[in-house]
């Protein structure tokens, strides 16, 4: 089996994560940066993804990638946060370690009611290596991300939920096709603007408050220049759906 694969239906792809053995090492990390590269490359044929690891996404790093290149192991991770089209991880087990880091380089997370998230790293004495120890933070806040980081506690879905680590919880065995709904629902929108606000957003958030609402007036005059901004207001005249091209 691949260790990072794709597939495309419609405008929605799904990568499956595959580290051989549960353990991310250099080669996996190439593989995801090899895949993430082709969905931000095709924004014409691919406008959300969906992230999904198999049973769960609970992997770690080999002692080998630690040991040989630890400097590199996070590209992956990096690539895949990366791709300007909106990400949805589907989160059927556990996360933890790694597989957690992988669920945080997308931009929403779904998870079912049995699922788990850890970052259990600090119990062997080392840390995240993937980008846990930023991602993390900016996603559910300093105080959240230190009781995670330093303890290596397990939390629920229903505790992931409440801290905003995952954006909707689905029954057992529902998560994967509750995150295709999600990715579909995006799929259907305009995809620049779906880019446009996705960057708006993770750029944003590195400004401060004046240069991040100079930036967001930015990418709204850019957009108005397109055709989809201008399919939009003739389908809201004429009371139908939109029919976005992507131009």
């Amino acid at each position: 089996m691949p260790l990072a694969s794709l597939e495309v239906d419609g405008h929605v792809a799904t990568l499956t994560a595959a580290p051989a053995g549960g353990l991310a090492d250099l080669a996996f990390s190439e593989a995801l940066a090899a895949v993430a590269e082709r969905i931000a490359a095709d924004t014409d044929g691919i406008r959300a993804v969906v992230v999904t690891g198999g049973a769960d996404l609970c992997f770690g790093w080999s002692a080998q990638a630690l040991a040989d290149g630890a400097a590199t192991l996070g590209a992956g991770f990096d690539a895949l946060a990366a791709v300007p089209q909106p990400v949805v991880a589907a989160i059927r087990g556990r996360a933890h370690s790694a597989g957690l880091e992988l669920a945080l380089a997308c931009d929403i997370r779904v998870a079912e009611e049995g699922a788990s998230f850890a970052m259990p790293e600090t119990v062997l004495g080392a840390m995240p290596r993937g980008g846990g120890s930023q991602r993390l933070p900016r996603a559910i806040g300093r105080a959240q991300a230190l009781r995670l980081l330093l303890t290596g506690e397990q939390i629920d879905a229903a505790e992931a939920r409440r801290i905003g680590l995952v954006s909707r919880v689905a029954p057992a065995g529902e998560a994967l096709a509750a995150a295709r709904e999600i990715a579909a629902a995006i799929a259907s929108r305009g995809p620049i603007a779906t880019r446009l606000a996705k960057e708006a957003v993770h750029r944003g958030l590195e400004m401060t408050l004046d240069q991040a609402l100079r930036y967001e007036l930015d990418l709204t005059v850019l957009l108005q220049t397109t055709a989809d901004r201008a399919e939009g207001v003739r389908a809201f005249e004429a009371r139908r759906p939109p029919r976005f091209t992507g131009r």
